[in-house]
């Protein structure tokens, strides 16, 4: 399977996982999980949130921020990536004037 995020539509969510501003968010989903691009614009954040039943990563497509990751934050740029494993926490931000883009992908582990 390929997936052609640039036909995937975006969709503005606000205060994405209670963080500040709005993600744009373009998702593949199915009973196996979910992969998608989150666009973060400048100011933007991922609200601070915990794992429970899946791990993500997120590998940095472009821009760059702050990822705090069971409290440590790590400067992120495009070509880092972070992997939040089960039952630990993650948030980030946006610091850079660019928007910060990210592909995500959280599977369905049981």
């Amino acid at each position: 399977m390929f997936l052609d995020f640039a036909s995937v539509p975006e969709v503005a969510v606000p205060r994405f996982k209670g963080g500040e501003g709005q993600a744009l968010v373009r998702k593949f989903e199915d009973e196996q999980g979910k992969i998608l691009i989150l666009t973060l614009p400048a100011g933007s954040t991922i609200g601070h949130h915990v794992h429970e039943g899946s791990f993500e990563v997120m590998h940095f497509l472009s821009g760059e921020g702050v990822c705090t990751d069971d409290g440590e934050e790590v400067a992120v740029r495009a070509g880092m990536t972070h992997y939040c494993a089960v039952g630990h926490s993650h948030s980030v931000v946006n610091t850079g004037s660019e928007p910060l883009v990210i592909l995500g992908v959280v599977p369905n582990v049981k």
